[in-house]
């Protein structure tokens, strides 16, 4: 993993930790990039200069075994940075954006340990994921969930279980973390986001959903970039108390 020290970093200090995944990723690759996450929107220094230890770990998946396999990858990394003594065990933080954002909550649905999440522009479900289709007739999630991302192997029809088992639409009820959505409005399959958001209202859990009308897979407007900003770090600040640092012994 890559791991970003909050600025003034004192050893005798544990930190608020937020997690940026991203499925599939060897994130310790990026340990000589500015902001981490090599998304230029995604600078991480705005986390770290904020108070908050970054961990960008690789998550190695195997076919078939997407979300259980984000636990087995990432845990471990947060398990370690406790162990160094930089993060506080009881704030920590995930997020992630697109195939991050499905990371985000294939971990949210396996473990309680996280108490703020980030999901921006992701996929919860993919059953219907597989159906998305593009204007111009592309089926969007076919080879993205067979052979791709998704890791699947195959449809639906031949691996139900599969897609259900890898799906964290089916677990919603297990979540505990509060959960920030972000969406692009003309993104091709906002409904994922709109999906995930009915659940976690219907089962009463604490979710907010921000749309940008103008957006599409990402933000890139100027304006929005800076509010989606004020929105993550107010959401973490809100449920990490990044100023309250403690001692590490």
């Amino acid at each position: 993993a890559t791991l970003l020290l909050p600025a003034n970093y004192q050893s005798d200090r544990r930190y608020p930790l937020v997690v940026w995944v991203y499925g599939g990723s060897m994130l310790s690759a990026n340990i000589n990039r500015y902001g981490g996450s090599g998304n230029e929107h995604f600078n991480l220094q705005l986390l770290s200069s904020r108070g908050y230890a970054v961990l960008l770990p690789d998550t190695p998946l195997s076919m078939g075994t997407p979300l259980p396999d984000l636990a087995k990858t990432v845990l471990p990394g947060v398990d370690k940075a406790i162990e160094m003594g930089i993060a506080d065990p009881d704030r920590l933080g995930v997020m992630g954006t697109s195939y991050g954002g499905y990371s985000t909550l294939a971990l949210m649905v396996q473990t309680p340990r996280f108490k703020a999440a980030v999901m921006d522009v992701g996929i919860g479900n993919l059953s219907s994921h597989y159906g998305a289709m593009l204007k111009s007739g592309v089926p969007l999630g076919v080879g993205w969930a067979e052979e791709g991302q998704g890791r699947m192997g195959g449809p639906p029809w031949q691996f139900p279980e599969r897609y259900v088992q890898n799906s964290p639409a089916f677990f919603l009820n297990k979540i505990e973390t509060p959960l920030l959505i972000t969406q692009g409005g003309m993104d091709v399959s906002p409904s994922q986001a709109e999906e995930i958001f009915v659940g976690l209202r219907r089962l009463g859990k604490k979710v907010v959903y921000v749309q940008y009308e103008n957006e599409g897979h990402g933000v890139e407007h100027p304006g929005n970039r800076i509010d989606h900003w004020k929105r993550m770090l107010e959401w973490f600040a809100s449920h990490l108390s990044a100023s309250q640092q403690q001692s590490a012994r």
